[in-house]
Order: C-alpha cells, then structure tokens, then sequence
C-alpha cells in the first residue's frame, strides 16, 4: 500500500500521517474491511514559524493554524474525508467533506500554499 504522495512546501511539520493512496472495501455489516485507513486521524500538519532564525513548531496557546484529515464516521463505508483548517482553539477556518482522496490531496496541497503565502 502506497501512501498519498503529497507536496508539503518548506514551513510545515507533519505531526502523523496515514493517509494512503487507497479504496474503502465495505464489508456487508456497514463498515470498511481495510478500516485502519480510513480512521479520524489520518493526518494532521502544523504551520510553524521562523523564530531567530529557525522553524519552530508554536506551542499550544500561542497563534497557530492546524491542518487535520480524518474519515467520518470513523471505519464507516457511509463515510467521508473530512479536511479542514482550524485555529489553536479547533475553531474551523476551512472544510471540504468528500469520498474523492484525489480532491483531498489537491485541495490539502492548495490550502498549505495558501496559508504559505498568508492569503488564508
């Protein structure tokens, strides 16, 4: 199994990631045989920031932006990518709900270039 490959510009930190290039296989009692790829934490991504010179990864409190992809309902083949954008205080900024893991890498990839170049 192949993980998504994803293009995660300088500025980043990548705090898990279980996000594979792969599709749900529904069982017959509702849920997903191959669950452990289709959880609610799949990924998440931290903005981090230039502070004498170095990346530093803000620590909770401080002013921060989270990226964080899941499958809702978790294991569900009645479920979804849900990938949104939250502030230290999980306030949603950004959320795109969809089956397509194509449109979630692409949609991931834009947002973080958007928050790169400050226009989020």
């Amino acid at each position: 199994m192949e993980m998504m490959e994803l293009r995660i510009p300088a500025g980043f930190a990548v705090c898990y990631n279980k996000f594979y290039d792969v599709e749900p296989e529904p069982d017959a009692d509702g849920f997903i045989k191959n669950w452990h790829y289709f959880t609610e934490d799949l990924l998440q991504i931290i903005q981090m920031r230039l502070e004498k010179g170095e990346w530093i990864v803000p620590k909770s409190g401080q002013e921060r932006l989270i990226i964080d992809l899941g499958w809702s309902p978790d294991s569900s083949a009645s479920g979804e990518y849900l990938l949104v954008v939250v502030n230290d205080n999980w306030d949603t900024l950004k959320e795109i709900r969809t089956r397509d893991r194509f449109e979630i890498k692409e949609t991931l990839e834009k947002w973080l270039e958007l928050i790169r170049t400050q226009q989020l």
